[in-house]
């Protein structure tokens, strides 16, 4: 079985449901309120293990209550979590605010902003992928990503990078870093928003964003767009991809997912349409529901993709 590793956040989410943001001041009562895992690394990790990979995950928590829950809970889910370190400070949480289908988030990144190269071990990565996630919530990282993705090439892993939103929006400092890692970078998983902004251009189509990631040397780039599917590029393949019809209730960890199933499908060496697909359907059956009960298994996964017509992974 191909084996996959993660390096990046891991908080723990606060999700309350409300009609309407409250006033400065005020006061909204929830229709309900629910604590799950979270952070963008330790989302992708519990996806693929519920799709059955062997997968590693590298992260920081404090050693308190948001700590051991979101611990106990990957472990529960068969994440290889020897690789997190724990600290005397604080684990991150968000809290999420849900309205409807959208939602808002307040971060605070506890460990996860002071994770650094020095935290991580990377002779204990056993992986043929490892996945780079958060990058603007990483601050610690941030100017280390290209060498460390040297080191991984150079140990012959690849390496798959997604940067998340940018909270601080999409500033010179922030987003300069990034022209020095998409040449490394294997594949490259960003939504179509996050691709504009950092290309500095709002209109551009997902074919064209694809094509100046490819041109400055990424090997694959997988433009997400929501329900409106993703477009797939490499130097030898494109198509766009549509996403499935299916009911949604909450689209928190629908890019993670996707970014697991499409990373898991590629680890087997599947088609770039087969990984698209994958990916698509990993995330349709996430936004079903809410928080990490509702991550797929592959068994789920794959007959959604039979009973649609398609090969599972």
């Amino acid at each position: 079985m191909p084996k996959i590793a993660t390096i990046g956040d891991v908080n723990v989410d606060l999700i309350a449901r409300i009609d309407k943001m409250p006033d400065l001041g005020k006061q909204v009562i929830t229709k309900d309120f629910q604590v799950h895992g979270g952070g963008c690394s330790a989302n992708f990790a519990l996806q693929c293990a519920r799709l059955g990979m062997d997968i590693q995950l590298f992260g920081k928590v404090g050693d308190d209550v948001f700590g051991t829950y979101v611990l106990v809970e990957l472990d529960d889910n068969k994440v290889n979590t020897k690789n997190v370190r724990l600290t005397e400070k604080k684990t991150g949480v968000t809290v999420a605010l849900v309205q409807g289908i959208e939602r808002s988030f307040v971060t605070f990144r506890g460990e996860n902003a002071s994770y650094n190269i020095g935290d991580i071990d990377l002779a204990n990565i056993e992986a043929d992928i490892v996945h780079l996630p958060s990058y603007f919530l990483l601050d610690g990282l941030r100017y280390d990503y290209a060498h460390m993705i040297d080191l991984l090439h150079g140990a012959g892993i690849k390496v798959s990078f997604d940067t998340g939103w940018d909270p601080r929006g999409f500033t010179k400092e922030t987003v300069d870093p990034i022209f020095d890692i998409l040449p490394k970078v294997d594949v490259f998983l960003p939504n179509i928003d996050e691709s504009r902004k950092i290309l500095g251009n709002d209109k551009l189509s997902p074919e064209d964003a694809a094509k100046i990631f490819l041109d400055m040397g990424v090997e694959v780039a997988a433009i997400k767009m929501g329900k409106d599917g993703c477009y797939v590029a490499s130097g030898s393949y494109a198509e766009f991809i549509p996403s499935f019809k299916v009911p949604v209730v909450d689209t928190t960890g629908a890019g993670d997912t996707f970014n697991a199933g499409f990373i898991s499908a590629y680890s087997y060496g599947r088609s770039l349409k087969d990984c698209a697909r994958i990916g698509a359907a990993t995330a349709g059956l996430k936004v079903g529901g809410v928080g990490w009960t509702k991550y797929p298994t592959r068994q789920n996964v794959n007959k959604f993709l039979e009973d649609n017509g398609h090969k599972g992974l």
